[in-house]
């Protein structure tokens, strides 16, 4: 009875099984996809974490610039 079944739906039989492998294989292109998606975003998050470490330090840089200008203004005026 089986054999019957199989041989009468071959090509159904035949679409179900190509229907799962290409399941599986959607599967794992969106899993890859996820994963990477994470690392770039793990990265976007290190780059911004730097980012604003530069910007904090350009900040001090630019405090102390403003005051030795401001400082040498001075004693260049009292001199």
């Amino acid at each position: 009875m089986a054999d019957a079944f199989l041989k009468n739906n071959i090509s159904i039989v035949i679409s179900f099984v190509a229907a799962v492998f290409a399941a599986g294989g959607i599967f794992s292109e969106f899993t890859s996809l996820k994963d990477e998606i994470h690392l770039v975003h793990e990265r976007l998050d290190e780059k911004i974490v730097i980012i604003d470490r530069l910007e904090v330090r350009i900040l001090e840089m630019e405090k102390q610039l403003e005051y030795e200008k401001g400082f040498f203004e001075a004693t260049s005026k009292s001199k």
